[in-house]
């Protein structure tokens, strides 16, 4: 009698899959933190007033890890608990008296995962990229030359013809006081008729982010708090329908690249039911895979990514209205090619993530059959 290989258990997926994701964004981090800088360093400012970074050590580089683990695993945990629900919900009966979910239904499935774990890595991507933006804030002003120029303050002067940022750097990871986007947006000063009561919202407000300034939360938690603080619930929801519009994309080019690629490789291919993290093919092959459908997913998504990061920065929301807005701005004021800012070290983090993910899965997934056939406390 023949026997069909089943895939794994939900157990053995979960726990294997989240340590998994988890494991692979830790390792691959650095990555992630030098696309973010790429992203968001006006180097041209920098290099004309003399702002030097100095990020010196591992620990400064991995600043943000734990943002990006977080939310790792709980996308992972939500990936398979959403994609096993919804291909058993949609599965139907065959002759052989077992349920089957036919390939149309597993892409309505895949879409509908891929929806539910987006809406979970939107927090923690906001966290990341702040937490990202406070180690460039201590890098930026440990690296300042001129001790007399406040580069957090933004003290902009208006009496002269040209911009107002064209005098004097502006750190751009700094909180923006209610003085300095005025100044950004119309090169005025506040207005003297505002309100009693909107002077003193914007003056807590004004006095929290000079705090900040001066003291940039370096850990989770502090980050969450100073976030919490400036902004409420909706410092968390920022770049929502971009965070969406960029998984999407990148889920749409990396499976289909991956799909075309391997059937290429391997046309006549009549494997089993598929796994998580299938191995019929080779090492070599897989990496090739991984590679070709990364390319794909960076030249599709990275000016999605770009404007996702610029969205979603401490100051986006006073400086930004939509996604296409923000684009705009962007080539306007720096060109076409910053749409592609960190497109490299992007490129390289989703193909080694997911070589790394399937990696330890196997790994993971082989210890915790190993250890589901012990027994313990037995005579």
């Amino acid at each position: 009698m023949n026997t069909t290989p089943q895939g794994d258990n939900l157990l053995t997926a979960l726990a294997a899959g989240c340590t998994a994701s988890g494991l692979a964004a830790l390792f691959t981090f650095p990555l992630d933190f030098a696309k973010t800088r790429q992203q968001l360093t006006n180097q041209a400012a920098r290099t004309e007033h003399k702002v030097y970074v100095n990020i010196g050590s591992i620990s400064h580089v991995m600043t943000g890890s734990s943002a990006l683990v977080a939310g790792s695993v709980v996308k992972n945990f939500s990936r398979i608990v959403s994609y096993n629900w919804a291909s058993n919900f949609m599965a139907i009966d065959t002759r052989s008296e077992k349920k089957k979910t036919s390939a149309p239904r597993v892409v309505i499935a895949a879409a509908m995962t891929g929806f539910m774990e987006s809406l979970w890595i939107v927090p923690f991507e906001r966290i990341k990229t702040t937490m990202i933006e406070n180690r460039l804030l201590e890098a930026e002003k440990a690296g300042n030359l001129n001790p007399a120029l406040d580069i957090t303050r933004g003290k902009l002067k208006t009496h002269h013809k040209n911009s107002v940022t064209a005098r004097q750097y502006l750190l751009p990871h700094a909180y923006y006081t209610s003085e300095v986007v005025n100044m950004l947006k119309s090169g005025k000063t506040h207005s003297k008729f505002l309100t009693h009561t909107h002077l003193h919202g914007q003056a807590h407000l004004d006095a929290l982010k000079i705090e900040f300034n001066k003291t940039p939360a370096l850990t989770f938690f502090k980050t969450v708090r100073q976030m919490y603080a400036l902004e409420g619930i909706h410092a968390f929801t920022a770049g929502t329908m971009i965070t969406l519009l960029r998984q999407c994309g990148t889920s749409a080019a990396w499976f289909s690249t991956y799909n075309a690629t391997r059937q290429l490789i391997d046309p006549h291919g009549n494997s089993a039911e598929p796994r998580w993290f299938s191995r019929q093919i080779g090492t070599t092959q897989q990496s090739f895979l991984y590679l070709v459908s990364a390319l794909a997913t960076v030249a599709v998504t990275q000016p999605i990514d770009v404007v996702k990061s610029h969205i979603q920065l401490k100051n986006g929301k006073l400086l930004y209205k939509d996604s296409l807005t923000t684009a705009y701005k962007l080539v306007a004021k720096k060109g076409f090619w910053l749409l592609y800012a960190g497109a490299f070290p992007r490129g390289l983090k989703i193909a080694a993530h997911g070589s790394l993910t399937a990696l330890l899965y196997s790994y993971v997934e082989k210890s915790l059959n190993v250890m589901g056939n012990e027994f313990v406390f037995t005579d």
